[in-house]
């Protein structure tokens, strides 16, 4: 019998065969809640970049909500988005040093820290009455790579979720690069492993795992959220 075969990879951010495109930003100014990159013997690149990069994601929500969402609204990877994240990156969001900014490790923490602003005391863990979302809608747009392996990463994440939402939603509300966000880790692989088509061999970096992961959280979150209309006579 044929197993799907799950693989952690050490990368900076991107799914295989979808690379991000990174852009440098050089900043002093204080802005509010601006990032800071970890330094230290303990902190490796990988989990420094993903830090820094989540506390430029908090920033930005701060600043810019309005316009973050409507960048959510790009397809992962297009152009479109490249375009949308790289119009909000501002020094104001850095406190000091130099940041290699990345558009897949900028959604990710977009995604943790909008659910984390909504549901951090109280998310819902039954996504049984949520509508299947369209994970591929906009995937036509001009991107960098071929799409469907960042649909298909995201089908997964939202089975995922359906299926271990305590486990994922223990993995959203860990910090980045801490022993909990290993420990969430290590409960919610196999339940990941589950939802991927047997034969089917999937390569991908923690960043990338926790990033579909909250997309689909947040996602699926606001939809078991929404209020019910009652159908009419």
């Amino acid at each position: 019998m044929r197993r799907s075969a799950i693989l952690f990879a050490v990368l900076s951010g991107a799914l295989l065969l979808a690379p991000a495109t990174h852009a440098q930003r050089v900043g002093s100014r204080l802005g509010p809640a601006p990032a800071q990159i970890p330094e230290g013997p303990g902190a490796s690149k990988e989990d420094g970049a993903r830090v820094a990069m989540y506390r430029y994601a908090e920033c930005a929500v701060d600043n810019s909500r309005t316009r973050v969402e409507l960048y959510l609204d790009t397809f992962p990877g297009s152009k479109a988005a490249h375009k949308a994240a790289s119009s909000l990156s501002t020094d104001e969001c850095l406190s000091s040093g130099q940041m290699t900014f990345n558009e897949s490790l900028f959604r990710s923490g977009v995604y943790d820290v909008l659910y984390l602003k909504k549901f951090r005391k109280d998310g819902p863990v039954d996504f049984a009455a949520v509508p299947a979302i369209d994970y591929a809608a906009g995937s036509d747009a001009e991107a960098y790579g071929d799409p469907q392996p960042r649909v298909a990463l995201r089908q997964i994440a939202d089975c995922t979720v359906r299926k271990a939402p305590q486990e994922s939603r223990k993995l959203i509300l860990s910090m980045v690069a801490s022993n909990a966000e290993g420990a969430a880790f290590a409960q919610i692989v196999p339940t990941v492993g589950g939802c991927v088509l047997e034969g089917f061999k999937l390569t991908f970096s923690k960043s990338v795992l926790r990033g579909v992961i909250g997309e689909a959280l947040y996602r699926l979150s606001v939809g078991e959220s929404q209020p019910t209309v009652a159908a009419k006579d």
